[in-house]
């Protein structure tokens, strides 16, 4: 029996534009899509953004059986910060694709908890380099591909939900 509170799913979430949301289910089988963007314009140059409507119904199909059951989804989603050398635009998309998420997280319900990307990156023996990430998400999550190079952020959403399935295990 589950303890109460313990997650048949969990949900990683890497919340920038080239990032995406990866699901880890209790039988094991693993799962990613790239975030959802849309493009919009105001002045004719044409911007991107997390589509936040799409993000809010993909999370609530992935989480709608676990949200009538004992056990609920929870998501563990990157903490993400400005960093040096960064420009201005990008820091601000960046801001708008994290409160993006987290505000669609938070509308459904489903528990949130923040990350630091040194946090599961230190808990997998991984530095900032993309291709590493991939690489070990390919052999944890075989059957799902991540070959392309820009999986990077599948790869990244399901090693954080891997990270974030350890922290509930431990919690329960």
């Amino acid at each position: 029996m589950r303890a109460p509170g313990c997650a048949v799913l969990v949900i990683g979430i890497d919340p920038g534009l080239s990032g995406a949301i990866g699901y880890l289910h209790e039988d094991g089988f693993a799962e990613a899509f790239d975030m959802p963007t849309m493009a919009y314009s105001k002045t004719g140059f044409v911007k991107n953004a997390v589509d936040v409507n799409a993000l809010a119904t993909e999370l609530w199909a992935a989480s709608e059986a676990h949200r009538l059951g004992a056990a609920p989804a929870v998501v563990y989603m990157e903490r993400v910060n400005a960093m040096p050398g960064q420009g201005v635009g990008s820091m601000f998309s960046l801001g708008m694709s994290y409160w993006g998420a987290a505000g669609v997280v938070a509308a459904l319900g489903l528990p949130l908890n923040l990350i630091a990307p040194a946090e599961w990156k230190r808990h997998f023996r991984l530095d900032s380099n993309k291709d590493a990430a991939r690489g070990l998400a390919s052999r944890m999550f075989p059957g799902v591909n991540l070959s392309r190079k820009k999986d990077h952020g599948r790869a990244e959403a399901l090693l954080i939900a891997a990270y974030g399935r350890t922290k509930c295990t431990k919690n329960c």
